[in-house]
């Protein structure tokens, strides 16, 4: 059995820091799920989509499983096994502040609250030089351009449209898209023609790019209506612990800088589900959008706590989605296989 060629298939991927593991977990289990459904053990994730859009940690999951192998360039290099593999094995190398850089960064307070090396080694080890205009399928990161104060997307189309002012290497992409503020230094990168960008996570306006991905969708195939249109969303872990009044009417500015920054990732990631999920029922086809935003359980929400026990907490969290939402992934494999 093929992936369906009658649909456009996307697939959206939330920020959400080391909660990256939720989705890199899911989408590891439908791989898996797929290569049994299609009885071919070489499919992977990039088989099964048109088009996959990230922000920040999505956007991270999107440039790998999209890396091209050197030793085969049309094929991705990764399985969604090692993907998943390497953010457990890499995650708390990434959020980690050494007793030197707790001084020099004054805990945060005067400068980002994680040195870029390790995220940057990261990237480099996994992609290479490898620049985004061989990469094995259509794709979408988000990133914010602080310079000129607009919203940068990284895309295949845009490399088309603009040439090697708009081709980036992976390793760059990566880095520049999960550039959180406070978390991490803005990112400067260059671009193939040697122009540069000054570039902070596109989570600041769409940590959840599942509209930026149809919009993408529409350029790229034009004549087709949204009923031909399948779109997969994961989140990277729903959080519902509430702000009482008796709590935050009390708040000042220090004490907001963490709500804030949780309430509006939330709050824009659901808006953008809410439209998704008009937008295709007005399509008259409901069925088409699925989301996947698991309950965290017992993890920390926190993007940052790259904990062995929070990981594990992640880990266990996507796996009692997958074991409790099978006939899910059961309708998902289906409408996706032709």
């Amino acid at each position: 059995m093929d992936i369906n060629p009658e649909k456009v298939h996307l697939l959206t991927l939330d920020g959400g820091g080391i909660r990256g593991i939720i989705p890199a977990s899911i989408l590891a289990h439908l791989e898996t799920r797929l290569q049994v459904a299609s009885k071919n053990p070489e499919l992977r994730i990039a088989d099964c989509f048109d088009l996959i859009a990230g922000t920040s940690t999505g956007g991270i999951l999107t440039c790998l499983y999209l890396t091209p192998d050197e030793n085969n360039p049309g094929r991705p290099k990764y399985t969604a096994t090692q993907i998943r593999d390497f953010y457990r094995e890499y995650g708390p190398s990434l959020f980690h502040k050494s007793l030197g850089y707790k001084i020099i960064s004054g805990l945060g307070l005067f400068r980002s609250r994680y040195s870029e090396k390790a995220l940057n080694s990261f990237s480099r080890r996994l992609m290479g030089d490898t620049y985004a205009s061989d990469v094995v399928k259509d794709f979408l990161v988000t990133s914010y351009d602080l310079s000129m104060r607009k919203a940068l997307f990284f895309s295949k189309y845009n490399i088309g449209k603009h040439g090697k002012a708009a081709d980036y290497k992976l390793a760059d992409i990566a880095r520049a898209t999960s550039a959180a503020p406070s978390y991490f230094s803005p990112a400067k990168i260059f671009a193939r023609d040697s122009t540069s960008r000054h570039l902070v996570d596109g989570g600041v306006f769409a940590i959840n790019p599942s509209m930026c991905a149809y919009v993408e969708g529409v350029k790229l195939w034009p004549d087709k209506p949204i009923r031909e249109y399948c779109m997969l969303s994961v989140g990277t872990g729903k959080v519902i612990r509430p702000y009482d009044w008796e709590n935050t009417h009390k708040f000042g500015f220090i004490q907001w800088l963490y709500p804030i920054i949780d309430i509006l990732s939330s709050s824009v990631a659901e808006t953008v589900d809410f439209q998704m999920q008009q937008l295709f029922g007005a399509g008259g086809v409901p069925e088409s959008y699925i989301r996947i935003e698991p309950p965290l359980l017992s993890a920390d929400p926190r993007m940052d706590n790259a904990s062995e026990k929070n990981i594990e907490a992640l880990e266990e969290a996507a796996r009692y989605y997958i074991e409790n939402n099978e006939p899910l992934f059961d309708r998902i494999i289906e409408g996706m296989l032709s």
